[in-house]
């Protein structure tokens, strides 16, 4: 496993940690997004947040240019035996007045409030998955945010055997990854998932440039999706919508009343996360017509 520095915001001058070759295999070891400080027996207090939400890298893709598209491969996740799901005064969606931790074990995923002795709860479902992975982007943004570089998008389906394309704002790429979850619940409300280190086996592929694109995924089932990005789920959902009508209209060759009429019918939606100054949402369309949001040709024009 390479050896990667961890860094806590994006800058287009950042200084690349390291370097990969397209299409060749690496691994990365995140830390989970409180930094390794969370546990349950723990004060917010005594916590420091200038060390909360590291991301590994960033690191230059050889060849890379802006304007490129490039495929990020999920190839496989060993996670550390323990997550915690957090919330703290002033985050998520109920607006929590105090800091509360639970520790979950990722591989039962049992929810026991009490403790690990007590009743279990219930069990979480396994959604092991890359909650920050990105590019570099031309502007100065916290690495616990996101855009259309990528960033914090919190989507499940980013998990082994899925593919995210992502356009290149600066030369490099300059490739980062960290927030792993072993589960989430839709919009991460509390402001967290299970959050845990995780060791990630990843490929990197470059595409020569092409058009710009929204944060495209394909799961594990082979299915694509967008991700919309706003102030609120509404914006987000607004520019994942249109996106998706243009698509279908440039690439079926009907025109935007019609594209717009179908997008209607077909038209699925998954809220990522709702509790950052920006939200996301993925959007797929039914019936085979996802075909459309093909970010690139299946072959890469540059491995």
């Amino acid at each position: 496993m390479n050896t990667f520095g961890h860094f806590y915001e994006l800058t287009p001058d950042a200084e690349m940690t390291a370097s990969v070759e397209p299409g060749g295999e690496f691994t990365v070891r995140t830390l989970d997004s409180s930094g390794g400080q969370i546990r349950t027996d723990v004060d917010y207090a005594d916590l420091d947040s200038s060390k909360f939400f590291p991301v590994v890298g960033p690191i230059n893709i050889a060849g890379v240019k802006r304007g490129d598209t490039v495929g990020i491969e999920i190839l496989e996740m060993k996670l550390d035996p323990l997550a915690h799901t957090w919330t703290r005064p002033g985050l998520g969606l109920l607006g929590q007045d105090r800091f509360a931790v639970m520790a979950v074990d990722t591989e039962t995923l049992e929810i026991r409030p009490g403790g690990p002795a007590s009743p279990v709860l219930a069990s979480a479902e396994a959604k092991a998955h890359v909650g920050a992975l990105g590019l570099l982007t031309d502007t100065v943004e916290p690495a616990r945010t996101l855009g259309h570089y990528g960033g914090n998008i919190d989507f499940s389906a980013v998990g082994v055997g899925s593919t995210v394309w992502l356009t290149a704002s600066v030369d490099g790429g300059g490739f980062f990854i960290g927030d792993i979850h072993a589960t989430i619940g839709d919009g991460e409300v509390c402001g967290t998932g299970a959050e845990t280190g995780a060791e990630v086996r990843l490929r990197i592929h470059r595409h020569e440039a092409v058009e710009p694109i929204l944060p495209t995924v394909r799961d594990i089932d082979g299915r694509l999706w967008v991700i919309g990005i706003g102030s609120s789920v509404e914006e987000a959902l607004k520019e994942a919508t249109a996106y998706c009508v243009a698509r279908v209209a440039e690439y079926e060759g009907i025109d935007k009343d019609a594209a717009y009429l179908s997008v209607g019918m077909l038209l699925t939606v998954k809220v990522c996360q709702v509790v950052n100054p920006r939200t996301s949402v993925a959007v797929s369309l039914d019936g085979g017509l996802d075909r459309v949001l093909r970010a690139v040709e299946a072959t890469a024009a540059n491995s």
